[in-house]
């Protein structure tokens, strides 16, 4: 009895403790709409890789390597990174937005690897930047 009477009391506790917190504390869930939205926009740049890499004579896991490398140079392989003027592997988001990104996420650094990856093969024509050595002037 005195293990349930302890229980209760901390209940109490956490839910006084969970009641006084500020509502920007609240977990924040995305609309069912919204997360069916995303993941249609996933398949849709998956097959699209799936594409780009066949035309182009590779696998997919070549391609994503080749511009992991990219990545590197770029932005020491940071794929999230978001600017005010540059996000994602280097995206200007002028650029961004001009070759169809905003598509998929505002800023380069939101969207997918794949998506970014998309973005960057319509940028370069189907070309893929050297990578082997980084260019101080960019691709």
């Amino acid at each position: 009895m005195r293990l349930a009477l302890r229980a209760g009391l901390v209940l109490v506790g956490v839910l006084t403790t969970l009641s006084s917190l500020p509502a920007s504390a609240a977990v924040r869930t995305k609309p069912a709409a919204v997360l069916r939205h995303e993941v249609t926009l996933d398949t849709d740049a998956s097959r699209a890789l799936n594409a780009e890499a066949q035309g182009h004579g590779v696998s997919v896991p070549i391609l994503l390597a080749q511009w992991q490398r990219v990545a590197i140079c770029e932005v020491d392989g940071n794929w999230s990174m978001t600017g005010p003027v540059y996000s994602g592997i280097g995206f200007s988001n002028a650029t961004w937005h001009q070759f169809g990104g905003a598509r998929f996420a505002p800023l380069a650094g939101e969207a997918t690897r794949e998506q970014q990856i998309l973005i960057g093969m319509r940028v370069t024509h189907g070309w893929v930047p050297d990578q082997r050595g980084c260019s101080p002037t960019g691709w």
